[in-house]
């Protein structure tokens, strides 16, 4: 089995040491690098590539979450763990699985944990630490039940592709600005269609903006 390649992102060294110190001697495991921020990360990733990273929900600069976002678009074979030190965030984890984050783990988790967990979403698996799972379960539990509407059927996804099509863009530009292809634009395009029971972009728009007036309307020809 070949060693799966991580990199740890903490703006705290003495973790990423810690870390590095426990997966240097497995081999299974390879270190590919380390960043203290986003910034640092980025820029690591023009010349390393790897399969897992094991990312801080709390970053100087720009979230854990929303760095998660930004590297699943530029990134789509990029798995990335959260790791974070308060399980009570539902919010956040709710966040965290829709910008695509593949693991949430709580930082005391214990190191036989950790490289299962890690194991797990290199193969393809998604991971909540059991915690953090309780206090999603209970805090769900307390929520009054969402009443269905066309638009909250809608992705996180779909939902930034639905508000640009309702501006007027067309599928390339729309791939352009969510770093997708154009090929999945379209794709989504035709599920958009078919979710709010519509024939054609035109029409799209409209439902758009009878159903949920956030969506601001340009007019154009189909």
């Amino acid at each position: 089995m070949q060693a799966i390649s991580l990199i740890i992102v903490d703006d705290h060294e003495i973790i990423r040491e810690g870390l590095k110190a426990a997966f240097q001697k497995d081999p299974d495991f390879q270190i590919a690098g380390e960043a203290a921020c986003g910034r640092e990360l980025l820029q690591l990733l023009k010349t390393t590539t790897a399969d897992v990273v094991l990312l801080d929900d709390r970053l100087p600069g720009e979230s854990g979450i929303d760095l998660c976002a930004r590297l699943t678009r530029q990134y789509p074979t990029l798995k990335v763990i959260i790791l974070t030190a308060y399980g009570e965030q539902r919010d956040s984890i709710v966040k965290a699985a829709m910008v695509g984050a593949r693991g949430f783990l709580l930082k005391n988790v214990p190191l036989p944990e950790l490289r299962h967990a890690i194991k797990s979403v290199a193969k393809g698996e998604v991971v909540i630490d059991p915690q953090v799972a309780m206090h999603l379960i209970a805090s769900l539990k307390e929520m009054p039940p969402a009443k269905a509407t066309p638009t909250n059927l809608l992705t996180p996804q779909q939902e930034a592709i639905a508000r640009l099509v309702a501006q007027g863009f067309t599928n390339r530009e729309i791939a352009q600005q969510l770093y997708l292809s154009t090929n999945t634009v379209k794709f989504h395009v035709q599920n958009l269609l078919r979710k709010l029971e519509v024939r054609n972009r035109v029409a799209l728009v409209n439902k758009l903006q009878e159903v949920s007036g956030s969506f601001s309307k340009k007019q154009y020809s189909p």
